[in-house]
């Protein structure tokens, strides 16, 4: 395995009732993970069409899809329960959050954590962006600006002027200042060959979302090559990858595989991935889900019909999903393709119900045995 500590962190609830989400990052710094991640989002994956008791059994306590606290206010909240872990939130975009704004909040978590907070951010995404009528046109050299205006206002206190494609200012200043030596670091998503190049130039971490260890590996050559290009230091390998448990193997792949929440999910991935199986992407030749996919306004059929257009091993190509040693498994070929910051997502609960109340145990085990492996010379 890579010689540097591996990290392990979770994904936080960030839906309500707010004590529960506290509790649960409480739970995570007991259980020994070293950061906790919040998502960005105001629309979720799922089309309020189908969110129906009879085909989401979620739905009968949870009317409506779209459901999320702000990801910023609920680290704020958390900081007070937990006094080692970090906290992150990813990512966030820069169409919906200005960069100088994103600067100041970023520089306030870093205050309210004691230096423990980690900025996540990406091109952006169709369902958190198109439904508030925002333009987000050549949505990488946006990205890059953006960081760059944070970079700018994280180097000094004093009233700067910018001018760029995207964003301008005239005399403007975040005279708050890191807790520490360093702002807080900003970590970039990204999967394609421009993406990884900025994540290389410009990024404090690299997260991708990614569960085959030879694509990862491929991907960090190319952000380590344009680290080394630019000469700086390379980011931190992270990784943001999904997981169904179950006792066997088969059951989980079913579940996964079977399951229409996941299948909307799937519908996020790039036109290569449906490529890979011989299929073409319901949404059309050479799309890229992520930033292209909208669930708003799809009637329940239109909906139906696209969930059923993905093919079994695409989904399958979206989780890792097996017994707690199958999952520690390839956990653990990922880790040794590069990544040192892994961010688990159990998505067991929206895979299958039955299998929902097992899911938490089964992930503590394949996270024991991912440490177990990671350690092993």
């Amino acid at each position: 395995m890579p010689d540097a500590p591996l990290e392990i962190a979770a994904a936080a609830p960030v839906r309500p009732p707010l004590g529960a989400v506290l509790d649960a990052v409480a739970r995570r710094q007991a259980q020994g993970f070293d950061a906790v991640w919040w998502a960005d989002h105001l629309l979720h994956w799922f089309p309020a069409s189908i969110w129906t008791p009879d085909l989401v059994p979620q739905a009968a306590g949870q009317p409506s899809p779209h459901v999320w606290c702000d990801p910023f206010a609920v680290a704020a909240a958390a900081a007070g329960r937990a006094d080692r872990i970090r906290f992150g939130v990813g990512v966030t975009d820069m169409v919906r959050r200005h960069p100088a704004a994103l600067a100041q909040t970023a520089l306030t978590l870093d205050h309210v954590t004691g230096g423990r907070f980690i900025l996540g951010v990406g091109t952006g995404e169709a369902l958190n962006i198109d439904a508030l009528g925002l333009d987000n046109r050549r949505p990488l050299a946006r990205l890059r600006e953006g960081i760059d205006v944070m970079r700018l206002l994280f180097s000094t206190a004093d009233e700067v002027d910018f001018d760029g494609e995207f964003f301008t200012l005239r005399g403007a200043a975040v005279g708050l200042r890191p807790v520490g030596d360093r702002p807080p670091p900003v970590w970039v998503a990204a999967h394609r060959p421009e993406g990884l190049r900025l994540a290389g130039r410009s990024a404090d971490g690299w997260l991708p979302l990614c569960t085959d260890p030879a694509a990862y590996a491929r991907m960090w050559d190319a952000v380590r090559d344009a680290a080394g290009a630019a000469g700086r230091e390379a980011p931190t390998p992270g990784l943001y990858t999904r997981v169904v448990l179950a006792e066997d193997d088969e059951r989980a792949r079913r579940a996964a595989v079977g399951s229409l929440l996941l299948r909307f999910i799937a519908l996020t991935a790039a036109a290569e991935a449906f490529e890979a199986h011989g299929a073409v992407h319901p949404l059309g030749a050479g799309v890229f889900g992520l930033t292209t996919f909208r669930p708003t306004g799809l009637g329940r059929a239109e909906a139906l019909e696209l969930a059923e257009a993905v093919p079994e091993e695409v989904v399958a190509d979206t989780v890792i999903a097996g017994t707690p040693s199958t999952v520690a498994r390839r956990l653990a070929a990922l880790v040794e393709a590069g990544a040192r910051h892994v961010q688990v997502v159990n998505m067991t609960p929206l895979a299958s119900a039955g299998l929902a109340p097992a899911g938490e145990a089964l992930l503590g085990e394949a996270l024991a045995e991912l440490r177990l492996l990671a350690a092993a010379p």
